[in-house]
Formats: C-alpha cells, structure tokens, sequence
C-alpha cells in the first residue's frame, strides 16, 4: 500500500506540475516575441490627418505617425501589415481580440483609455485652445470668468469642447449642438455673438480663421486648457512590447527624425506641440 500511495503520490505531483507549466505558457502573452518571430506588426488605423493620412484613392498611408511607425520598422528589419481601418468606437475591441497588434494612428492617452489599453510614451501632445471673438477681452486674463450663467459656450454633444463646458465651466450656458454639425458652426456661432466661446485643437480652428481673418482668436495658445498626449495604442499587460516601442521613439526623438517629420507635415506653427517644448504637458 505504502509503495501505491508514493506512486499515485509522484504521478500527481508531475501532473501539476505539467499542468502548471502549460498554463504558464497559455497565459504568457509575449507580443514583442511573437513580432520578433514573423517580423511584423499587425495594424489598425483611423484616417486622422496630419497623424495618420489615407489616400481616398490610392489608399496610400502617410502622415507623422505612419512615418514614425515606418522608421521603427527599418530600424528593426520589421514589416508594416496594414491590417484593418478600425474607428474610435472600435480600436480597443481590435487590440483585445488580437486583430491587430498596435493601433497606429495618434491616439489621445486619456485616463479612460488606460483602463482598457496601454500606451507608448508620446510622440507629440495636442493643445486645446479657447476661442472667442477678435474684440471680446473679457477672459484674455481670467479664463474662470467663463464660469458664468451670461456666457454662452458653443459645444458639440460629446465632443470636448462640451466635456470642458461641463466640467470647467458648470455655471455657464452650454445646449450642444448635435454630432452631424459642421465643426465650422461653432466658430460661425461665436463670431456672429450668438455664443462666446468654444474650445478645440488649433487644426480644427486653423481652416476656418484663415478664411475668415481678424473674426476669432485663440486666448489659450501659450497656455491650454487641456493637453493630450499623442500615442500609440497597444493591447494591456504587453511590458516587453511597450519598453520596445518607448525606447524606439526615444531614440528617434533624440536624433531628430520625428522632429523632421513633425515638420513635413504640421500644417502651421503651434498646431502640435513637440515632445520637447516646454508646454508639453499631460493636462486632462
């Protein structure tokens, strides 16, 4: 019996540990390995311009992270697979489900993000400005006047030009125009005194105050409301994968090519802010 029970005893104990060693292995999700193997980099994108460009016709990828994105994979004799166009409501359910490996247009690292997906170290942080009329001074020095029930904010339901409404400024008016307006509305809306202000990344505003010079101005260019960095997006816990990617674009920050490439394709000054500018903030 003493002889049976070491025996069953000895087979259990390689069982598990057998057992423990194949789930080690399931569970060991080594992106970095797997890119390293067939090398290449699964991707997702969203046409989002001057980050990530696509082509209407020729479906030809460009633009500052598709760049950055090419110079990591020549760097590392990788391979680009453009895999699927995701969108903003997708990108994270891509990642998770192992479509695609990284999301490689410029992605914002909000808070709410990161609870569903991991981010490289920035390539380059947006600004959000605030835009009133060429003529209205009454926040050029004080922007918390904006906090009151006579000022009317011009918002986009859902968009953060709304979000910054409600949370900054919860006292002043603000009734959302729906999802399907033009962009362009909300600055035509502020300049003819229907509302006071709005907020919005400077490429947004760019179009519409070149065509329509000495109308609105951005009060919050040497100092933001909010900033957001500007980073890939990669599926959680892959920390091999991120320390790659981060000493990448370190290495790309420091010789200056993503400054050079930044450069090809900002379409004014101050439209982004460089890594290394001193208004490069995380501010949400």
């Amino acid at each position: 019996m003493k002889t049976l029970k070491l025996i069953f005893l000895a087979f259990l104990f390689s069982f598990i540990s057998c057992n423990n060693k194949n789930t080690d292995k399931k569970n060991d999700s080594d992106l970095l390995a797997r890119i390293q193997e067939t090398k290449e980099i699964k991707v997702g994108y969203v046409s989002y311009p001057p980050g990530f460009i696509v082509d209407p016709n020729t479906k030809e990828k460009s633009g500052i992270f598709n760049d950055v994105l090419l110079a990591i994979a020549e760097d590392n004799n990788l391979k680009i697979n453009y895999k699927e166009e995701v969108t903003w409501a997708t990108m994270i359910e891509s990642l998770k489900t192992g479509r695609v490996d990284l999301i490689a247009n410029p992605v914002w690292a909000t808070n709410e993000r990161k609870k569903n997906a991991d981010f490289s170290t920035p390539v380059y942080f947006s600004p959000i400005g605030i835009y009133v009329r060429e003529n209205d001074h009454r926040f050029d020095n004080d922007r918390a006047k904006i906090n009151d029930p006579k000022v009317k904010i011009a918002g986009v339901d859902g968009e953060i030009n709304t979000i910054i409404g409600r949370e900054d400024f919860p006292k002043a008016q603000l009734n959302p125009f729906p999802n399907n307006i033009d962009v362009a509305q909300l600055y035509l809306e502020i300049e003819s005194g229907r509302k006071d202000v709005t907020f919005a990344e400077p490429m947004f505003a760019y179009d519409y105050m070149s065509k329509n010079p000495g109308k609105i101005k951005n009060i919050g260019k040497d100092n933001p409301i909010r900033s957001y960095p500007n980073s890939f997006m990669f599926k959680q816990n892959e920390s091999r994968f991120k320390e790659f990617l981060d000493e990448s674009i370190n290495k790309l920050i420091e010789n200056g090519k993503i400054d050079k490439i930044i450069k090809q394709y900002e379409p004014f000054e101050g439209a982004i802010i460089n890594v290394k500018d001193s208004l490069a903030r995380d501010i949400q």
